[in-house]
């Protein structure tokens, strides 16, 4: 038996198509290689057998076969030395071959089945996690914290605020919520049912929650607390008054009024009867008595109280 005929046979095979593999020429049906030429040399062949038929083979015809060396050999995968083989041991090997593998399903079909069980396995952790997201978004919903938005961390759903982190759904049971470290170990030290933390998270101002333990107000506390830490102050106050009421009116001091006047040159004259000033002059020396010079533009010469013209000395 030669290379040659070998080849001759293994295409004989329905659907056979010739092809190479690590520099050695190899035979497959639906994508599958069923045998081999020039392994472990040019003197030998291969077939993809079962053990319980490779362990006939050898028995039958030591001289011909033998397994190949290491763990492809004890699944069943036969050296056949071609110079000692005739042509019925080598066609009757390569038929068992071709069907051990031909009733195999094809590689393309066994891609298509494995990406189908992934695509399963995603879409329901997928619902899972939309489930375990759906009860916080609910409680978000009731704490009406403002400009709270759902966005993605770490590829989980999660809820931000102007982009910054509040929480996420780490797993289907378990959430992750920003905490000060000092807060998280008050919490776990009262409620360690509901509130814990792993290797991963220790030293990170976030905490981790059971959500089959947790009630939905402990839900809207958790996100709260989060939202507090994250939002500005005047978010925060707006949020606690949002009409205004309990915010002091901002009174525009009277002695800013009265430079604003001296600037577009009053005369000190008009006012120099004025109360706002003693104020003016409190304001132009640090708080002691001190001429205020104003350019008034008057024709006379005229002064008051401390305050003189920049054009007319009295």
């Amino acid at each position: 038996m030669t290379p040659n005929d070998f080849r001759r046979i293994a295409l004989s095979l329905p659907d056979v198509v010739a092809a190479s593999h690590v520099g050695h020429p190899d035979f497959r049906v639906g994508g599958m290689i069923f045998a081999t030429l020039g392994y472990p040399d040019a003197r030998w062949a291969m077939v993809k057998l079962k053990p319980e038929q490779q362990a006939k083979l050898v028995a039958a015809k030591p001289e011909v076969f033998a397994p190949v060396a290491g763990g492809w050999g004890r699944k069943g995968s036969t050296n056949v030395l071609l110079s000692a083989a005739d042509r019925s041991a080598i066609k009757d090997a390569l038929a068992t071959a071709w069907e051990n593998v031909a009733s195999k399903p094809s590689a393309g079909r066994q891609k298509a089945r494995r990406t189908t069980i992934a695509r399963s396995a995603a879409s329901k952790a997928e619902r899972d996690l939309a489930r375990a997201f759906a009860r916080v978004r609910a409680a978000a919903r009731a704490a009406k914290l403002p400009e709270v938005e759902e966005g993605v961390s770490y590829r989980t759903p999660a809820m931000k605020l102007r982009g910054k982190f509040l929480m996420r759904v780490k797993d289907p049971d378990t959430l992750v919520f920003r905490c000060t470290i000092e807060e998280k170990a008050m919490l776990m030290a009262a409620a360690p049912d509901i509130y814990f933390e792993t290797d991963h998270y220790k030293g990170w101002p976030t905490i981790l929650v059971r959500l089959s333990r947790a009630s939905d107000a402990e839900l809207r506390h958790c996100l709260e607390r989060a939202w507090r830490l994250q939002a500005p102050a005047k978010l925060i106050a707006q949020r606690e008054d949002p009409t205004g009421a309990g915010k002091p009116r901002r009174r525009r001091a009277r002695i800013s009024s009265h430079r604003q006047r001296y600037k577009r040159g009053t005369c000190a004259r008009y006012i120099e009867h004025d109360r706002a000033a003693v104020g003016l002059r409190a304001f132009a020396s640090g708080g002691r008595p001190a001429a205020i010079v104003v350019d008034c533009g008057a024709a006379e010469p005229h002064a008051g109280r401390g305050i003189e013209c920049g054009r007319h000395e009295a």
